[in-house]
């Protein structure tokens, strides 16, 4: 299990290199590092927008874009919050009883993480459908969209991670949040 897994490889490799010695190739650790970091990115991201919406000098269908972006955005760290939470044992409930060897509790959990990255996913692309619409032009829309370019494929690679997560514990039933 490793970046190889995502649609963004070398993205992958570089926002989680420096986690990469805690990882040591632990398929809960490698999603866990992915959601972290593309919250983080998406916070941070999310911050900036704010910010640039307040320049005076924009149109009104540029702050109107970046308003829509702000909201999709808002929106995506919301969810990629929750996500964050269950992965580091946010929502864990410690007296779960499993079921003919199984955990049903993990794998919603597990289920509901990826719907959650999904979502946010959604929100992003359609932030940049939002700027495209809207008749932006010029630095304001390259910067935004840069931004919401990479925060889009952290968060796919997250989701991928994610997924890898899923399939190694249905293989394995590697209960989660045990190391």
């Amino acid at each position: 299990m490793s970046c190889r897994a995502t649609s963004y490889p070398k993205l992958c490799l570089k926002s989680l290199a420096r986690r990469a010695s805690k990882i040591k190739g632990n398929p809960e650790l490698l999603a866990n590092a992915a959601l972290s970091t593309t919250f983080f990115a998406a916070q941070t991201t999310s911050r900036l927008l704010k910010d640039a919406s307040r320049i005076h000098s924009l149109k009104p269908n540029e702050v109107a874009a970046m308003v829509d972006c702000i909201a999709d955005l808002s929106d995506s760290v919301q969810k990629l919050q929750m996500s964050t939470k269950v992965m580091d044992g946010g929502t864990k409930n410690n007296d779960v009883v499993r079921v003919d060897g199984s955990d049903d509790v993990i794998q919603v959990q597990i289920n509901d993480i990826q719907m959650w990255v999904n979502m946010a996913l959604e929100e992003e692309e359609t932030c940049m459908i939002a700027l495209a619409n809207m008749n932006v032009k010029g630095r304001v829309k390259k910067g935004i969209r840069k931004r919401i370019v990479k925060v889009a494929h952290l968060t796919s690679n997250a989701l991928d991670l994610v997924k890898s997560f899923a399939l190694a514990h249905n293989k394995l039933q590697i209960p989660l949040n045990t190391l």
